[in-house]
């Protein structure tokens, strides 16, 4: 009863994912937009499980959809562990009031890992559950399916899980040994991300032709990974002794891992607190700054001292420049990675391609959704200070051009090296990336304005886990998609730039809109703040 009591309050403090302050008393208006979310997101999956499904049953194959979507979601499950580890296990702010209590070591890390569970549950039923009521829709399964199934859900984060953070343990590990933890710590997560990305490369080449070679796909994901190759058995031919093994498979890897990681976990999360105090003394010299640069280096300095912040911010930029070095070497990479699973053949002008990428990543790229949430407690210190709002919400602004502006310029001079665009199309790729970074800048302040999260306890829980930053991202894309749909109707009567030139055009309609709604409505809503 002690451990459900701990494991309670921890999950009240960390994993109040849509918790969001609002002007509203009814309770309705403050969990529509994560149910909305979720039967979005489902529903999308669930017409690619339909589409899967329905290729596949009519050679009575369709288990082997359910077998594709557990190795998807394993995958998912260990990717997200790998960065939420950090926050959840090793950095979340309540560890020091929990240290200090007279509970087991091994309980404390248990606690950790069921909660970085319970959250992997709320992103997987996206994916089971669509994939599940389109086995159902088809075969209409026995009453055991249900329960074998559930059983399935609750199990299928567990090794993964346990994978991902034995990963982000050596990541802690490493960077706890060196004077400098987060840059080692981001740098980690960084070769971490690019090597998940390569492996992903033409991976639209595996799924090619599923109905053809389904068993042949069902036989290696199985072989792959025992445990969905145990499920698939237990829906299609039950054994207990299968339900064993995959009760067994998962059960006695968390015994171990929680027997065996409580003896380094205190050790490792001690090691990152201490700071090491050099013997070489140093005069100290203080520089007065302007006001706006003072601010926007507070914010640089509060983006770099968190790996979690850097790391979820970091996709857009460093995709863009990962693809510009590597369109020098395969002109194809892009119709490989997008454009040939739609059917979309390569004879678009590579320009509007890269065009549409810097567009579409960018916007996805929200630094500002979380900067307000960040600043928690001290956000009443930042107020009282003699400067204007408007003047934080500028610095705001600025900081992410200082932090992405130098990989969108390195990634489109290679790209300008390597592919000569006109001079005109050239300008307008670099107008489209500082206005489209200025857009997601001020929409995300005015998202984290409606929707602040002040009180977290970790800042995995603020960047990953807030309503700010998934609607940022959500709107962004959006936005750029539409944009996207424009260029392609005006294809008959406009010419690539001057397409290029439309949606900059309405790109910049759309941020001076939201510049002057933050500057006269929305900075009301900061002043209210109060953690």
């Amino acid at each position: 009863m002690k451990t459900i009591s701990l494991l309670k309050a921890v999950l009240t403090q960390d994993m109040n994912m849509f918790k969001y302050k609002t002007t509203s008393k009814k309770k309705a208006n403050k969990i529509l937009i994560p149910i909305l979310l979720f039967i979005l997101v489902a529903t999308a999956i669930g017409s690619y499980a339909y589409m899967i499904g329905k290729a596949l049953h009519p050679v009575k194959l369709t288990y082997v959809m359910l077998t594709m979507f557990i190795l998807l979601v394993t995958i998912l499950t260990f990717i997200a562990g790998i960065f939420k580890s950090q926050g959840i296990i090793f950095d979340s702010k309540d560890n020091d009031l929990l240290f200090s209590l007279p509970i087991q070591k091994s309980k404390i890390l248990l606690i950790r890992i069921l909660k970085l569970l319970i959250f992997q549950y709320i992103y997987n039923l996206m994916f089971l559950l669509p994939a599940f009521a389109i086995y159902i829709y088809f075969e209409k399964p026995h009453i055991y399916f249900y329960l074998i199934s559930i059983l399935m859900t609750i199990l299928l984060p567990i090794i993964p899980t346990i994978l991902s953070s034995i990963l982000g343990y050596i990541t802690k590990m490493i960077s706890s040994k060196s004077n400098k933890k987060r840059l080692v710590q981001t740098l980690m997560n960084i070769i971490i991300f690019m090597t998940i990305f390569m492996l992903s490369y033409n991976m639209n080449s595996y799924l090619e032709n599923i109905a053809t070679h389904a068993k042949s796909i069902n036989e290696i994901i199985t072989k792959i990974y025992l445990p969905a190759g145990l499920y698939i058995n237990l829906i299609t031919n039950y054994k207990t002794i299968d339900l064993m093994k995959i009760l067994l498979i998962n059960i006695i890897p968390l015994v171990i891992f929680i027997y065996l990681g409580q003896k380094y976990y205190f050790k490792i999360v001690f090691n990152s607190k201490e700071s090491k105090i050099s013997k070489k003394t140093k005069q100290i010299n203080y520089k007065k700054n302007p006001k706006l640069k003072a601010l926007v280096i507070k914010e640089i300095k509060r983006y770099l001292s968190s790996p979690i912040y850097m790391m979820n911010t970091a996709f857009g930029f460093i995709v863009i420049l990962v693809l510009s070095v590597a369109l020098c070497f395969n002109d194809e990479i892009i119709n490989n990675l997008i454009l040939s699973q739609y059917g979309i053949t390569t004879n678009i002008s590579i320009t509007f391609i890269y065009f549409c990428m810097i567009l579409i990543m960018i916007s996805m790229t929200s630094i500002t959704s979380s900067s307000i949430s960040l600043e928690g407690k001290t956000i009443n210190i930042t107020k009282s200070l003699p400067i204007k709002i408007s003047t934080i919400m500028k610095s705001k602004i600025i900081f992410p051009f200082i932090i992405e502006l130098p990989f969108i310029i390195i990634s489109e001079i290679i790209f300008f090296i390597k592919f000569s665009p006109t001079l005109q199309e050239a300008i307008l790729i670099i107008l489209m990336s500082l206005v489209t970074i200025a857009f997601q800048a001020v929409l995300g302040l005015i998202i984290n304005l409606k929707y602040p999260k002040l009180n977290a306890s970790s800042d995995t829980e603020v960047v990953k886990q807030s309503m700010s930053s998934t609607l940022s991202v959500f709107i962004g894309l959006g936005i750029s998609i539409i944009l996207i749909i424009i260029m392609i109707k005006l294809n008959k009567i406009l010419t690539i730039p001057g397409q290029m030139l439309i949606s900059l055009i309405i790109m910049i309609l759309i941020t001076v809109i939201l510049y002057i709604i933050l500057m006269n409505k929305t900075l009301k809503e900061y002043q209210k703040l109060n953690a």
